[in-house]
């Protein structure tokens, strides 16, 4: 249970809900693009493009090229054993003050140093933030495994 916990960051994030952490996502675009490479898929990409209703394999280059950044995509530590961002002010100002997290602080639905994570979570943080404040660490992540279908109970 305790490294469970450690996967909650300082900012309320939760890395057993990141695919940068999990690498699903990585692991899915390796495993495409070997597949793309066994059956030379480029060079049928290039025949398929002319055919109706199969015109956006004109630009199949590039999507192999976007499932390359994707594969970059990993994080093995969470922030707690220094992955992801070492120099995180989010992390910084957290252990300054002595905090476990940030919904130990009263001032965090207002705080400056979160509204970095607003775009691309869609609010996620301040959701789990809320939570972690309401029933604490323990709960959230025995919360977080009871109702995942993918993820083993605790």
């Amino acid at each position: 249970m305790a490294k469970k916990i450690d996967l909650i960051g300082y900012c309320g994030l939760y890395c057993g809900d990141c695919a940068a952490h999990t690498q699903t996502v990585a692991n899915l675009t390796r495993d495409l693009r070997r597949e793309l490479r066994w059956h030379k898929f480029g060079k049928a990409a290039g025949a398929l493009a002319k055919m109706p209703g199969f015109e956006a394999f004109k630009n199949y280059e590039k999507g192999y090229e976007l499932l390359g950044a994707m594969m970059k995509i990993r994080c093995k530590n969470p922030c707690r054993e220094g992955g992801w961002a070492p120099g995180c002010k989010i992390k910084k100002c957290a252990l300054e003050k002595g905090f476990d997290g940030c919904w130990q602080c009263d001032a965090f639905e207002e705080c400056k140093k979160l509204k970095v994570l607003e775009e691309g979570n869609d609010f996620t943080h301040l959701k789990n933030l809320r939570k972690l404040k309401r029933i604490g660490p323990v709960a959230f992540v025995k919360a977080k495994y009871q109702s995942s279908p993918t993820k083993k109970p605790i």
